[in-house]
């Protein structure tokens, strides 16, 4: 069966986009946001069967959400950070690294406010390094936000404008 994630990054104060997005998504399995305006999903309507997953990025001061989430969802191993940790603004391959080694199935940063994606084939699996750019202030472009899909175990991932 199909699922759908919605994710979003560096919203910086500004909630309007991503309830004009999540009303294209009402069964959305869940939401997550990759920091910086971690507070902002406060103000979306999420049905209660919606998940929600937040991490706080270098500019969230009043925030008690944590810096980094591991969870299994979907039967895929999720590492969810803002990114600034791992210095992804200049480059993204210390952040690639550890996701091969720890064995994560999907990546997810923010931080750089553009849109990224990497599939890294190992001996194992197919590593997903995904940011979904910036839904409020891209430093190029449109505002995006990223879906991640699971059906039937396998893994599509888009970048989508708003």
């Amino acid at each position: 069966m199909k699922k759908t994630i919605v994710v979003f990054s560096d919203s910086h104060g500004s909630s309007f986009n991503m309830s004009e997005v999540m009303k294209k998504y009402p069964d959305a399995e869940c939401v997550i946001h990759l920091g910086d305006g971690a507070n902002d999903t406060s103000y979306l309507s999420l049905p209660p069967t919606t998940g929600l997953l937040t991490v706080r990025g270098n500019c969230d001061f009043m925030t008690d959400q944590p810096p980094f989430i591991r969870v299994n969802m979907l039967g895929l191993d999720f590492y969810i950070c803002h990114g600034d940790a791992f210095g992804v603004k200049y480059g993204v391959k210390r952040y690639e690294d550890f996701a091969v080694s720890n064995g994560i199935d999907v990546a997810l940063f923010g931080h750089t406010h553009t849109p990224y994606l990497n599939s890294i084939e190992t001996e194992k699996k197919t590593v997903h390094v995904f940011n979904p750019g910036s839904i409020s202030r891209p430093w190029t472009g449109k505002p995006s936000y990223g879906l991640v899909i699971v059906d039937d175990g396998k893994i599509k991932i888009l970048h989508k404008s708003v």
